[in-house]
């Protein structure tokens, strides 16, 4: 081998090296943060969710309990806000006052393409009452509209529900939540879209999901969907169930009817929720769950390519004793995850911020 050759295979490996020192300072490490610990007076603060305001601040809206971690504890709305991106937070304010006799909590933020935000949460009046209201804001979440009450038919138990960061707005304009139904007076708990084709002024059902579709003598139900629209405009629908994997359903008319759930045996999971969406530095799906049949502990990632078919880049996003009620929400190049942090006998909010691309590698 001459000197010359020597001196261009060198070269090579001296630029490579240089090439994947660039691309490893590029995707920096994810940062954390307890953006609202527990503590004995407030020992419960999740159910979170985070929007953009135009002035480039992040706004981040949670539930606080007082001196309670129980479902029915006294809880109301709060948020506070970050001018850096989420590594530190201030101006913690009322957001929602308790509106209900025992519970005020679960927010969803939706910016709409009017450019108002959307508002919605829930109200529990006692332990077989709960429901979804709605409320939009014109300057940035410093005012609300009164408050819209979602309508349920006839016929149901009356406790009316939806997970926290369930809106979203399709690319026909109508509004989509992710709402389920049951629980109380013995009825089983199904799911469903509600949908709003005017902005949210008036709202909608759509046909019940229902897991005893699969096995007639399921006790648990369809719980806590979260939907997404898929390229071809079809929904797809994740539910949380008891058959140890996420369940799924589609609907073809944006929500107004939905086809027989059907398991997604690939995704192992407890009797938990799961979160979806759509990167947009990318175009491809994000999914946040906990992988493992029985327990929310670790909290995990997956990529999807081809729409939801299959599943691919799976990582351990958080270890520890336990994690739940996730929101996600893209903020140029990084996706801000929020979730309960279980510990003794308390739930803090939790945020972890990371480069998209982190998701596409693999775990070290």
């Amino acid at each position: 081998m001459t000197i010359e050759c020597l001196v261009i295979i060198l070269s090579l490996i001296l630029i490579c090296a240089m090439c994947s020192g660039v691309a490893a300072e590029l995707i920096s490490e994810p940062y954390s943060t307890i953006a609202a610990p527990a503590t004995p007076e407030h020992p419960r603060n999740g159910e979170a969710d985070m929007i953009r305001l135009k002035n480039g601040d992040l706004l981040l809206a949670y539930g606080r309990w007082n001196r309670s971690t129980d479902d029915f504890g006294y809880a109301e709305i709060r948020c506070m806000t970050s001018s850096d991106h989420g590594k530190t937070w201030g101006n913690d304010r009322v957001l929602v006052s308790n509106e209900g006799k025992l519970t005020t909590f679960s927010v969803s933020l939706l910016r709409l393409r009017s450019g108002e935000i959307l508002m919605a949460y829930l109200v529990k009046d006692s332990t077989e009452d709960c429901s979804i209201f709605f409320r939009k804001s014109g300057d940035e979440c410093k005012t609300w509209s009164p408050r819209i009450k979602f309508e349920m038919p006839a016929g149901y138990s009356g406790y009316t529900a939806m997970n926290n960061a369930r809106l979203i707005q399709l690319k026909s304009g109508r509004i989509i939540g992710a709402g389920w139904e049951g629980y109380a007076k013995g009825r089983i708990i199904i799911s469903f879209a509600i949908y709003s084709d005017d902005n949210g002024k008036t709202w909608h059902k759509g046909s019940d999901v229902d897991i005893r579709a699969l096995d007639p003598a399921n006790k648990i139900g369809a719980e806590e969907p979260a939907i997404i629209e898929l390229k071809n405009g079809r929904l797809m629908m994740l539910i949380r169930c008891d058959f140890g994997c996420i369940a799924r359903s589609y609907s073809t008319d944006q929500g107004e009817t939905w086809s027989k759930p059907e398991l997604i045996k690939e995704l192992e999971a407890p009797v938990a929720p799961s979160s979806i969406i759509r990167i947009p530095k990318t175009g491809d799906l994000l999914l946040i769950w906990n992988r493992n049949r029985t327990e929310r502990r670790p909290l995990n990632s997956a990529i999807s390519r081809d729409e939801g078919r299959t599943w691919e880049h799976i990582r351990t996003v958080d270890d520890g004793t336990g994690f739940a009620y996730t929101s996600i929400t893209p903020v140029d190049d990084r996706i801000l995850l929020t979730y309960w942090s279980y510990g003794p006998g308390t739930l803090s909010l939790k945020l972890k911020s990371m480069d998209y691309r982190w998701f596409y590698q693999s775990d070290k």
